[in-house]
């Protein structure tokens, strides 16, 4: 299926309720590929690859607002009361989406999650140099090299063999320079004056093990959302939805039940 702006997406499920999901950077649908049939046995589960990767590698420029866009018009086009989950760059597109939409975004995860990073500038040097600086190595050769560094720097030792490979191809497969437009659409902006003003019921997921976005990082975001829970996922890294989905998905699971109660009580 497609948006109108040609955005292709997948629906799985027909619960009453939906599940957007929205990956980190790099990285599409596959991501939630555990989480997805799981999810879709009680919700409506709407997953996607992001403007510059796979299925919508193409279309068109990337920036943030374009992504927020995006999530704003399947919200809009398939009319149900929407919980968003956003990881590590997902963070910033679904707390953007959930501002725009109060009225039907009923609860919002956010897994990864920084306020910002103060050596973004630093940061993009690096990446470009890592990406496009080495002539010798066809664009392909640079960005399998990346993935594999990414995948050692970025799962933990208890993420089993095969998702660690699978996580390779898909990055590895990806345009380095699309790569990069993604990192630049986001990767500098903060999300300072962003949190403070989402109401909406937030769950902050961080891994033990996380070296990008530490618990300690994930303590100072659920300090400035009005309405947010913590939780540290054990033994789980960035990507704590590779590397404990089971303790992911009971998370997130319980989460939802909790907003269920709230509701509940106030009607």
């Amino acid at each position: 299926m497609h948006t109108a702006a040609g955005l292709k997406f997948h629906i799985m499920g027909e619960g009453r309720e939906m599940v957007l999901v929205h990956p980190s950077l790099g990285l599409g649908r596959w991501l939630f590929h555990r989480h997805i049939p799981v999810w879709s046995r009680d919700y409506t589960v709407v997953s996607w690859d992001p403007r510059g990767v796979a299925d919508n590698r193409d279309r068109g420029p990337i920036s943030l607002d374009r992504w927020v866009q995006d999530v704003t018009d399947l919200i809009d086009l398939l009319g149900k009361p929407a919980h968003l989950v956003g990881v590590s760059m997902g963070t910033w597109v679904m707390s953007r989406a959930a501002l725009l939409r109060p009225d039907k975004v009923r609860s919002l995860v956010l897994a990864g999650a920084t306020l910002g990073f103060p050596d973004a500038e630093a940061a993009l040097a690096a990446r470009r140099a890592e990406l496009a600086g080495d002539p010798s190595l066809r664009p392909a050769e640079r960005m399998r090299r990346f993935a594999e560094r990414y995948a050692a720097d970025t799962l933990t030792p208890y993420c089993q063999p095969e998702i660690r490979e699978n996580l390779i191809a898909e990055m590895a497969a990806d345009d380095p320079y699309r790569y990069l437009e993604a990192m630049a659409a986001f990767y500098g902006v903060s999300n300072r004056d962003v949190f403070p003003a989402v109401k909406t019921p937030t769950l902050v997921l961080v891994g033990s093990l996380d070296r990008r976005t530490p618990p300690a990082e994930a303590e100072l975001v659920a300090r400035v959302l009005p309405n947010a829970w913590m939780f540290v996922i054990l033994r789980g890294g960035h990507l704590a939805l590779l590397d404990q989905p089971g303790r992911f998905d009971e998370a997130v699971r319980q989460f939802w039940a909790r907003v269920d109660q709230l509701d509940a009580q106030t009607d």
